[in-house]
């Protein structure tokens, strides 16, 4: 099947992290065309540090900079799922907002259905890390055969090869695209698979030097502490979160969102960069503009 290069740059920004940031000024720091944006509110991360997020104070987030936002989430409550219900009503019936619903691992089923009832064809999927393979992947069977041609997903925080490469979804996040450079390590993807090498680590290198090629750097920057610098790994890193996304969209073909004309980011699969580092957006893009788009495919 022939699908064409999408050369857009992803990103989500969680308003718990960017809440005080000029949004102008994020975006902007994107080099090459408009990239895709995905809002969610980062609630999760919010009350590990001890703070409920506002859907009031939310909502005014999204209209303030929804020039900028392609995609936005609701405000959900991880195991309270009418709490999360609610801030959906709210951010839809008082704001007057297109949020995406979340609906999580360890929830009512009815609830997914409830949903779809509703007339949403976009759900995000939540709490999926931490479960093991064995209990996601019953879990995702079940969500996507409710769903059936009534709704796509969108995975959130979703970095499970296996579950990418056996389901459809329209969308996903990882902020894990960063874990190589973060750990020493050059995670680079060819052929529907991910490869590894280590940094300053002779023979990893050497062995993938062509690969290391491939995705746009020079394997000699990584044995030698005098010529690296961390940008180079980042950037890297980008290209082999593109190619694989790439993969996954001629693995799976287009997907729609059923009924949807008015889809501002055309057929999935959307694979999104998770960050709360403008840099690292900025250097992200800067790959898949400089290196990505002129010739480094599949």
């Amino acid at each position: 099947m022939s699908v064409p290069i999408d050369g857009r740059f992803k990103m989500l920004c969680s308003y718990w992290y960017f809440k005080d940031h000029d949004m102008d000024e994020v975006v902007g720091a994107v080099t090459g065309q408009k990239p895709l944006v995905f809002a969610d509110s980062g609630a999760h991360s919010a009350r590990t540090q001890g703070v409920d997020l506002r859907v009031d104070e939310y909502a005014a987030w999204v209209k303030r900079w929804g020039r900028h936002l392609d995609v936005v989430s609701n405000l959900d409550v991880i195991g309270a799922p009418a709490n999360t219900w609610r801030n959906q009503r709210i951010l839809e019936e008082v704001h007057g907002l297109k949020v995406l619903p979340v609906f999580h691992t360890g929830e009512p089923w009815e609830w997914l259905e409830k949903y779809i009832e509703a007339g949403h064809t976009y759900i995000a999927l939540g709490k999926l890390l931490g479960n093991s393979w064995k209990i996601l992947e019953p879990w995702l069977a079940k969500a996507f055969r409710i769903a059936g041609d009534r709704a796509v997903f969108h995975g959130f925080g979703l970095n499970v090869w296996q579950a990418l490469r056996d389901f459809p979804f329209y969308s996903v996040d990882s902020s894990s695209w960063g874990q190589g450079f973060r750990y020493g390590q050059l995670k680079m993807f060819k052929n529907g698979r991910w490869v590894t090498a280590t940094l300053r680590d002779h023979s990893t290198i050497i062995d993938n030097r062509a690969l290391i090629r491939e995705h746009g750097a020079d394997p000699l920057i990584f044995l030698d502490p005098a010529k690296y610098e961390r940008q180079y790994a980042v950037m890297l890193a980008a290209v082999a979160h593109k190619r694989a996304e790439h993969w996954l969209r001629l693995r799976h073909g287009p997907i729609m969102i059923p009924g949807d004309e008015t889809n501002r980011s055309g057929p999935g699969l959307h694979s999104y960069v998770a960050d709360t580092v403008i840099r690292q957006f900025r250097l992200a893009s800067k790959a898949i503009e400089t290196t990505y788009l002129e010739g480094h495919r599949l």
